[in-house]
């Protein structure tokens, strides 16, 4: 049996990013890119008006004192997307709509409203800055800007940008093929009618809720049987991820490991000195890899948020795919006695300066209502000596993704 630090940097270590892939920006959210996107143009490639107005130079209102009034006549009406030439015309103004062309000569945009006109000339009476309501071009992102580095993930904030430097595929890290299996015969699909000596298969549902956004396809092997029959099917799979439920522990019915082992996969390590968790299973066949988590739905949650989403992190090329544990304490009598690391959903907050945890009162490896209301994981470390353990968190929002 090894050590939860063990087993990390052994699944870590197994793990490779996966190759280059041009992908469509429409199809690249929660994607990282492979390689810096460096915008080839200014955005906006042009001087453009940043209001519905009248340009001028702002020279010729430097007589507008509040009561006087300088009245010019105006002509034309520039709109975004206007590919003609105004040519410049001293003392003549140039109605602009946002986002026109603002014609060369021309240093500052008037609003409408701070001015009265009618179809041939318009009354300022209010001076005005070199530049006002002028965007200049490369105002958003200049030519030649770094907007992302090799590593980032894009969020849906992030499509627009690239699409507005003119891209319309971006090369990221692809994400692997998944398959989900759960194992047991006990199980019942929900919606079904649950019979006598079932359960409905909550493990299928929290661990695709979990890979999905990690996946870049995702099957589903649902009502497994406890047989090494069904268990081949499993393990003939060609995806590059395979995760199960069940089976891996040392009941008759267990059967995953004979099954993986028939299947030419390689055993690397079964068993951690975790709880829940502790009959964690991994194994590999090329390139492929095997996690097989345990049965009880709190032990699939907590062991696929340790073990599998920060591997499939690293596959897509994720920079921060560790875990980084934060250091917290725990009230003195809500330190738990165990010969394992404790990894238990709690909520913590600051106070002070200071992480303040709490574990879920629920004490079941079966029991996922472990995880309601939760703010993240809590490690306690194995407590054999009369030393206090140390206590860290991780908040969900470090663990999971969307």
């Amino acid at each position: 049996m090894i050590s939860y630090k063990e087993a990390t940097q052994t699944i870590l270590d197994s793990v490779s990013v996966l190759s280059n892939v041009g992908r469509s920006i429409g199809d690249a959210v929660g994607y990282c890119v492979a390689e810096d996107v460096v915008s080839g143009i200014d955005v906006v490639s042009y001087r453009n008006s940043a209001m519905d107005g009248f340009a001028v130079c702002a020279a010729w209102l430097s007589e507008c004192d509040g009561s006087g009034a300088v009245v010019l006549p105006y002509r034309d009406t520039l709109f975004a997307g206007d590919a003609k030439v105004a040519p410049f015309e001293e003392g003549v103004a140039v109605k602009v709509m946002t986002g026109a062309p603002v014609p060369a000569g021309y240093d500052a945009v008037v609003r409408f409203e701070d001015t009265t006109y009618d179809d041939k000339q318009v009354t300022f009476r209010q001076a005005i800055g070199n530049y006002t309501y002028i965007r200049a071009p490369g105002e958003d992102v200049e030519a030649g800007q770094k907007l992302f580095t090799a590593g980032d993930r894009l969020s849906p904030l992030d499509i627009g940008l690239v699409a507005s430097i003119g891209l319309s595929e971006v090369t990221v890290y692809n994400k692997p093929s998944v398959l989900i299996a759960t194992t047991g015969n006990e199980l019942v699909p929900p919606g079904d009618v649950l019979r006598p000596g079932a359960v409905y298969n909550s493990n299928l549902y929290t661990i695709e809720a979990m890979v999905r956004p990690l996946s870049r396809s995702l099957q589903r092997l649902t009502g497994v049987d406890d047989s090494v029959e069904q268990l081949q099917t499993i393990m003939a799979s060609d995806a590059e991820v395979i995760v199960t439920s069940g089976g891996v522990s040392a009941g008759e019915r267990d059967l995953v490991i004979e099954a993986a082992e028939a299947a030419g996969f390689e055993s690397i390590f079964h068993k951690i000195r975790i709880k829940p968790g502790k009959p964690v299973y991994f194994a590999r066949r090329g390139n492929q890899l095997l996690f097989g988590l345990p049965g009880n739905p709190l032990s699939t949650a907590v062991t696929c948020a340790i073990f599998v989403l920060p591997a499939l992190k690293k596959m897509t090329g994720w920079k921060d795919y560790r875990l980084s544990p934060m250091p917290a304490r725990l009230s003195p009598d809500s330190i738990r006695k165990t010969g394992r690391m404790l990894i238990w959903p709690g909520s913590f907050n600051s106070s002070d300066g200071e992480i303040m945890a709490e574990f879920s009162p629920k004490k079941s490896s079966a029991a996922l209502s472990a995880l309601l209301g939760s703010d993240g994981l809590i490690f306690q470390s194995i407590r054999d000596s009369a030393e206090p353990p140390t206590i860290k968190v991780v908040p969900w929002d470090q663990i999971l993704t969307s």
